[in-house]
Parts: structure tokens; sequence; C-alpha cells
């Protein structure tokens, strides 16, 4: 029951880590195809927020309704990475507080 425990832990920070990670590396590639369609620089604070807006519910700059059209995919896998981010430390709670109190593992 311990090793199983310990790994229930490893696997879901490693979809943390993973989720984090992917955050990051999309939201430099979509600064990065906005800047190359718009010219400027990727890091640029116009950018990082249309990146931001485009991957929320309803985009209404012109760059976020263009990131909308022109990449969904890349979207869809940031709010997923999203919500893993937002979900994984609360499950990574539960498994500590169940391990600790139900199954007296720690």
């Amino acid at each position: 029951m311990t090793a199983l425990f310990w790994i229930l832990i490893g696997l879901v920070l490693f979809a943390f880590i993973l989720a984090v990670q992917m955050r990051m590396v999309i939201s430099v590639a979509l600064r990065r195809a906005l800047a190359a369609q718009s010219g400027g620089l990727p890091g640029d604070t116009a950018y990082r927020l249309a990146v931001v807006e485009a991957a929320g519910p309803s985009p209404a700059s012109e760059a976020a309704l263009h990131l909308a059209r022109t990449y969904p995919k890349p979207l869809s896998q940031l709010r997923l990475a999203r919500r893993t981010c937002l979900l994984a430390p609360l499950v990574v709670l539960l498994v500590l507080v169940a391990g600790r109190f139900a199954f007296g593992v720690i």
C-alpha cells in the first residue's frame, strides 16, 4: 500500500510539472506566432494579453480572435494545462490527507 501511495503522489506531481511546462511552451509559441503575423517582439505585453484572452471563454481583441481562428488545438491544450495546474495541487493534498488518515501510510 505504501508503494502505491508514493507512486500515485509521483504521478500527480509529474502531471503538474508537465502542465506547467506545457503552459510555458505553448504560450511562447503562440506569442511568437503573433509577433510573426503582426510584427514586433514576442515578449510584448499586448501579445501576452492576447494569449491569455484567447485561451479564455470569449476572445474580444483582434489578436485573440486571430489566435482562436488559426490555432484552436494549441489553445485547447493551453486550457487543459491551466486546469491541470489548478487541480493537481489539490489532488496531491487530498491524496496526502487520505494516505494519512484513511490508510495510515504516512
